[in-house]
């Protein structure tokens, strides 16, 4: 059932999908009502309108396609708008019509975080709600809403972000700096995230010179230090 969304998505060599999120099928009760009208009615009226010969006809042909087409167009946008879940990124899918379609997405080391929310008797009762994804990047908040469980989902995101940055190791860096300085360090680290092969390897070229000034620097104010001892230890033999 989720190969065509899956295929859509363009998955990346060895990503693996851990869930595809969906609105609430309850959600669809109005749209789906309207198209058991668009295709029921016409049969009421089906004599009265065959009366009218062409015109009759057409119009009971026409509210029958409109009906086909607005129930296909309601299911697609059910199928295709969703949140795909891997265990490298969540990828936001929001399919405004036949021939409109955003695609967003943000790593998981990215999310900086993740609420559900439920409003109203309806939400409460039928437990579902919409769930939003705060971000780093470019793309600063992913959301989803009329899903079933939203608990369920941003406990999913949450403990898959939790995960990712344990792997990674970057949860267990905390280098020995100031607060101010460590929001800097913060916000650099994120940027570079979002860099390229070949940007990183040009800014790697810069870190390595840099280091490389402040060794010397090091080092040279290691010789001044040893030059002035030496001078102090001569000035006091020739008194």
């Amino acid at each position: 059932m989720d190969a065509l969304i899956v295929r859509k998505v363009n998955l990346k060599p060895g990503e693996e999908t851990v869930k595809i999120v969906r609105h609430y099928g309850l959600t669809f009760c109005p749209q789906i009502f309207a198209v058991f009208l668009l295709l029921t009615l016409p049969f009421f009226f089906l004599f009265p309108l065959f009366k009218l010969g062409y015109w009759g006809v057409s119009l009971f042909s026409f509210l029958l396609i409109l009906g086909v087409v607005f129930g296909l167009r309601t299911l697609f946008i059910w199928y295709y708008n969703a949140f795909v879940i891997t265990k490298q990124r969540i990828i936001d899918i929001d399919q405004r019509g036949f021939f409109e379609r955003v695609v967003s997405e943000a790593p998981l080391e990215k999310i900086q975080d993740v609420s559900y929310r439920i409003k109203g008797i309806f939400q409460t009762l039928l437990r579902y709600g919409s769930v939003r994804v705060q971000t780093a990047g470019a793309t600063a908040e992913l959301e989803l809403h009329n899903i079933k469980d939203p608990e369920k989902i941003q406990e999913l995101i949450a403990n898959l972000s939790r995960l990712d940055i344990k792997k990674s190791g970057e949860g267990d860096f905390d280098p020995d700096l100031p607060e101010p300085a460590k929001e800097e360090f913060k916000i650099i680290r994120e940027s570079v995230n979002d860099l390229s092969e070949r940007q990183l390897e040009g800014l790697e070229v810069i870190v390595r010179n840099k280091l490389r000034q402040m060794k010397l620097k090091r080092l040279e104010e290691i010789k001044n230090i040893g030059k002035e001892r030496d001078g102090r230890q001569d000035f006091s033999e020739l008194l």
